[in-house]
């Protein structure tokens, strides 16, 4: 058995499943339907599910949970923290709702997320084998994502209320500074863990 390595001075913030599903309509110029979805499995909120969804058009937008204070950790620390984009700075609802996993992993993951104000379904397609990820990678303020299973894919749809919302995957250049290359706006990551830099 080989010898392990210990990263030295970090600290967890959150290990679990981040899935994202960024779509733009067919000229590729505006982004008809966002989502982006924590399977959390260990926080100092504990665990659950908290879902970020925004879909202009019908003026659908919150934070979809089964667990308010998880949300509010997540939206704070995780999805609004220094290292994300500005898709989620603006104010959003939080909103209670059922979420659930359906599919096959390999080939037609979806989530459902079931709230009152309407019921979202995301389902990815043609998924790429994974890239594994082993950091930490790139920091901002000290947080990084220590590791990660990265699984792209080329096509994936939401539907809201059991009807499509329309829209496209397309290719994000944001992927080259976290992992050196292009990666499409559909994606799950798998065992992902974000760590952040101690004083001890």
């Amino acid at each position: 058995m080989g010898a392990e390595r210990v990263t030295e001075n970090r600290a967890l913030v959150w290990s679990g499943e981040h899935w994202i599903a960024y779509l733009k309509n067919h000229d590729n110029q505006a982004d008809v339907g966002r989502l982006s979805l924590y399977r959390v499995t260990y926080s100092a909120a504990g665990e659950g599910h908290v879902a970020f969804v925004d879909i202009p058009e019908e003026s659908f937008t919150g934070i979809y949970t089964d667990d308010v204070k998880l949300a509010e950790f997540i939206a704070k620390t995780v999805a609004r923290g220094p290292s994300n984009n500005n898709f989620y700075k603006h104010d959003m609802p939080i909103l209670e709702a059922e979420i659930t996993r359906g599919g096959d992993v390999r080939t037609t993951p979806s989530w459902a997320i079931d709230a009152e104000s309407g019921a979202v379904e995301a389902v990815w397609t043609s998924i790429h084998p994974p890239l594994v990820l082993e950091g930490p990678g790139p920091e901002n303020n000290g947080t990084a994502v220590t590791h990660s299973l990265l699984f792209f894919a080329n096509e994936a749809t939401i539907s809201l209320n059991s009807k499509s919302i329309g829209g496209v995957v397309y290719v994000r250049d944001e992927w080259i500074r976290a992992i050196g290359r292009q990666g499409t706006s559909a994606v799950f990551a798998m065992a992902e863990t974000t760590t952040t830099t101690t004083n001890d």
